[in-house]
């Protein structure tokens, strides 16, 4: 027997469970999901991806109608990924992750919710950042549900990457705050002082002293101090237009180990005060904290 002919014998299977009578009041809608879920395993094993969510979305139906909430959530989450690394169909592969999530929230398991959220954001980054980053944030309230505040700052972190590689530097701004938010909260110091620094830095980007002072001065309690004379001196050097404090501090080697688009960010602030020096030259990937192989992509 073909995998599509037995396909097929789980579809007849799954149609006589749904069969009611004079001796069966109700449909088997337990045996029908069961019958039809094995039918979308079939179809996906000979690449009929449509088919496969065809059938995934008939058992996650039945699984919601008898209360199999978890089951369910699987099946819609297994129609998402084929929808969208299989169809490039992401409209529809949004929607399926959205009621997966609603399914694993309802049966209880928010942070199986989160990770769902998670999974469907890392697929949809490139294809569509804005979409995944919201994912991620939504992520981070989930995770909130049971006060898993580590959990909800790597969330927000993750959003803020995505908002700082599609140049939307307010929104990472807010992100990266509420990161810091949720670190205090876990009281991880060494966490909050690194976050610290990146919302500094993000506001510099955004040509916003004001707020990156603002952001520093209220966070500096957790700064490390060696990292805080740095930082100190940077915005002192912003404040008073000097370029060679700036280019110093950005060299520090805790600004340098940062995250891959904070420094980034970095290489352009150190490029604008080298610019006021006279310097004309872009910086090394050395100078802007970028390693060898992300310089060559940019």
């Amino acid at each position: 027997m073909s995998k599509e002919e037995e396909a097929h014998s789980y579809i007849k299977e799954a149609e006589k469970c749904l069969q009611t009578g004079l001796l069966k009041r109700s449909p088997d809608y337990d045996g029908a999901a069961n019958e039809y879920q094995k039918a979308a395993t079939c179809y996906k094993t000979i690449k009929k991806t449509a088919k496969s969510i065809e059938f995934n979305n008939k058992a996650a139906e039945c699984f919601e109608k008898c209360k199999s909430y978890y089951s369910a959530a699987k099946c819609y989450e297994a129609a998402g990924m084929m929808y969208g690394k299989d169809l490039n169909q992401w409209d529809q592969a949004v929607t399926s992750f959205q009621t997966a999530c609603a399914m694993y929230r309802e049966h209880g398991v928010p942070d199986t919710a989160a990770q769902c959220l998670d999974r469907a954001a890392k697929i949809m980054e490139s294809i569509i950042p804005e979409k995944a980053a919201d994912f991620y944030v939504t992520a981070a309230d989930v995770a909130m549900i049971e006060s898993k505040h580590h959990q909800a700052a790597e969330f927000c972190g993750k959003a803020a990457r995505v908002f700082l590689k599609i140049k939307n530097l307010t929104r990472a701004a807010e992100l990266v705050q509420n990161q810091l938010e949720y670190l205090v909260e876990a009281e991880d110091v060494a966490g909050s002082s690194r976050v610290v620094v990146c919302v500094t830095l993000i506001h510099l980007a955004r040509d916003d002293y004001v707020a990156a002072k603002r952001a520093f001065t209220d966070g500096r309690a957790y700064v490390d101090q060696q990292e805080l004379y740095s930082m100190e001196l940077l915005l002192d050097g912003v404040d008073t237009m000097d370029s060679k404090k700036v280019v110093n501090a950005l060299n520090h080697p805790f600004i340098k180990s940062l995250d891959n688009e904070i420094t980034k960010i970095v290489r352009d602030i150190t490029n604008k005060y080298k610019a006021l020096e006279g310097n004309d030259g872009q910086v090394s990937a050395q100078d802007g904290g970028i390693d060898s192989e992300a310089a060559a992509l940019m």
